[in-house]
């Protein structure tokens, strides 16, 4: 066999080899990257406080772990959005069932075939710093800055990321130990009214403090 072809086979067989590997312990890494804290039952529920102009009306968002298995757990969430017609605003109920990867947060099935793809929202990996990139449902954006927050009747320090549209802004505050979002600001701009929505975590079976 010519020696060149014989160098050539053996090279591919290295790379196949070292790729095998590096797959491998990429896997073992996301797995270790699992939420440590979630677990059939985990739930976390926010206030929802909503402000236009001479109003405002208080709601509430959940989001809870009906089933686990493996890597992939099944959430139910009920959160409430805002329709503006001819200048009316009208506080809306929303409810959705998903199944998440928990390895990659990718939705991959949900009773609003819209969602499938996105990624979860309610939480991140913790490996990140200011700079990172997050990929959530509302598009890929960077941690900007880190900020302390006092929620669920303690500090906690949050990495921030921020979004920033035409018709709309965003901030999430994620908990730097356990990935999860605690807090959401959001101001909508619809038919000429502002609309600002505070959305603050209240209650939670989720031990913060050892996570």
């Amino acid at each position: 066999m010519n020696r060149k072809i014989l160098l050539l086979i053996t090279v591919l067989l290295i790379i196949g080899v070292s790729l095998t590997i590096w797959v491998y312990f990429y896997m073992r890494f996301q797995e270790v990257a699992k939420p440590s804290w979630l677990k059939s039952g985990t739930y976390m529920t926010y206030e929802q406080f909503f402000v236009w102009t001479g109003h405002n009306e208080t709601e509430y968002m959940t989001w809870n772990v009906t089933k686990l298995r493996d890597d992939f757990a099944d959430l139910h969430v009920i959160s409430h959005g805002v329709n503006v017609t001819e200048g009316d605003v009208v506080i809306t109920l929303g409810e959705a069932n998903w199944m998440i990867n928990l390895v990659t947060r990718e939705i991959v099935n949900s009773s609003d075939p819209n969602y499938i793809g996105e990624k979860c929202p309610f939480w991140i990996g913790t490996d990140v710093t200011i700079g990172s990139t997050v990929d959530i449902l509302y598009g890929i954006s960077v941690i900007s800055k880190s900020e302390q927050i006092y929620v669920l009747e303690q500090q906690r320090d949050c990495w921030v990321v921020e979004y920033d549209w035409t018709t709309a802004s965003l901030e999430r505050w994620y908990d730097m130990s356990s990935g999860i979002c605690l807090k959401i600001h959001v101001v909508l701009h619809r038919q000429g009214i502002s609309i600002e929505i505070t959305e603050t975590a209240v209650l939670t079976n989720v031990d913060l403090e050892s996570s």
